[in-house]
């Protein structure tokens, strides 16, 4: 006779874990969440009021949510990389997504760019592996505050499918800021070679 709420508090709890499981992957310029250290930290309230500038800010080793947090965005002409032998396409490389989160620690703004592409081997395609030149720089009214170019190691296989790749830059601490700054990520493959 107990089968009917043992049965109903099944349910109930499979379609929890099922709205738990749903993402929102494809908006390009979405918050990565709070990193799982400083989860904790997220859910207090921060013990420090604004500055001038209306900027919040946390006392020495404490993290508290930024009130702002720049847009992240694909530099235009930065999204695809491409490699061919001869005319045959070896592989191609898309950035899809940009997602940034925001914290202030220390009394400075850390921000985790996260970028998510897509490598694909194409028909001269060979098993190796690549470097993909990942750029992320951070722009204010006064210029680059912050630049770097990473590298992301992926395997290529000949025949292979296409694969999803992720990259995380959490290294960014600047000067809280109000407005103006912006976050730039894609491909950088250097200057254009000569000849």
């Amino acid at each position: 006779m107990h089968t009917v709420p043992a049965t109903r508090n099944l349910l109930v709890a499979i379609f929890a874990a099922s709205l738990a499981a749903c993402t929102t992957d494809s908006v390009q310029n979405t918050d990565l969440g709070p990193p799982a250290a400083a989860s904790e930290a997220a859910t207090a309230e921060p013990t420090a009021a604004p500055d001038e500038a209306g900027v919040q800010t946390a006392a020495a080793g404490e993290r508290a949510e930024a009130r702002f947090c720049p847009q992240a965005a694909i530099r235009e002409g930065t999204s695809t990389i491409q490699n061919k032998d001869g005319e045959a396409l070896d592989y191609q490389a898309v950035i899809v997504n940009a997602k940034r989160d925001c914290r202030i620690v220390n009394g400075q703004l850390q921000i985790t760019v996260g970028v998510e592409g897509r490598l694909m081997p194409g028909r001269a395609a060979k098993n190796r592996t690549v470097e993909l030149p990942i750029r992320v720089a951070v722009v204010g009214q006064d210029g680059v505050v912050y630049s770097n170019l990473g590298k992301l190691s992926l395997s290529v296989q000949k025949g292979g499918t296409a694969q999803t790749f992720r990259y995380v830059d959490d290294k960014i601490l600047i000067a809280p800021a109000a407005g103006g700054v912006i976050v730039y990520t894609g491909f950088d493959e250097g200057p254009p070679k000569q000849g």
